[in-house]
């Protein structure tokens, strides 16, 4: 069937759907090619450019696999690191903003066969904190940057530092306040004497 004409209803609409996320069956990660449907999907698959891309796996299967895990990998934890830095987030949650992108390695070219199997290897490799509760995995992502950590310490500190100063700064006006109500008192003492030595000087 021939391409409709560009700028035609068709052409438009064909566009639009191409924009948003495909089915993820029908979508071929060697030559990283989504196809609409499943008859395209049939068509992909008994072509030239397919089946050259089969035999360079056939021929580098682990490597390539590793190559493609590795991808994922990266992928998954930078969104992590940069959507959610240290945060604990449901596991799923985070997958889902990873295949946003249309481009993403999807997970069955990886060595993982589901996400679960995925969050383990991060936790036995500890990359992140991982934990399973009722609503499915939970990850927390360990922040290892040199640089960053500095200035985590760096803030730290300041913060302390803030803090103890303001505790001083407490203690300095409770102790000026004691000070300023004795004063008071000794004034008060002071003109209540003067009162009684006039009082007693008029009644001689």
């Amino acid at each position: 069937m021939p391409k409709a004409e560009k700028g035609t209803p068709k052409d438009v609409a064909n566009r639009s759907k191409a924009k948003g996320l495909q089915k993820l069956k029908f979508y071929c990660q060697m030559c990283a090619k989504q196809c609409r449907d499943e008859n395209g999907f049939k068509c992909h698959m008994t072509s030239d450019s397919h089946l050259r891309q089969m035999k360079i796996f056939r021929e580098n299967s682990g490597g390539m696999m590793d190559s493609f895990s590795k991808e994922f990998e990266v992928g998954y934890l930078e969104t992590l690191r940069r959507r959610h830095g240290t945060q604990r987030m449901n596991a799923n949650h985070v997958y889902q903003e990873v295949i946003q992108d249309k481009h993403h390695v999807h997970m069955n070219s990886t060595k993982w066969a589901a996400l679960t199997d995925f969050v383990q290897y991060l936790g036995k490799k500890a990359v992140c904190v991982v934990e399973e509760t009722e609503r499915g995995w939970y990850v927390t992502y360990i922040e290892r940057d040199p640089a960053l950590l500095a200035r985590q310490e760096a803030l730290q500190r300041k913060t302390k530092a803030d803090q103890r100063e303001e505790r001083l700064a407490v203690v300095r006006r409770e102790a000026l306040r004691m000070e300023a109500a004795k004063a008071l008192d000794r004034a008060g003492c002071v003109v209540e004497r003067k009162a009684s030595e006039i009082g007693k000087d008029r009644a001689e």
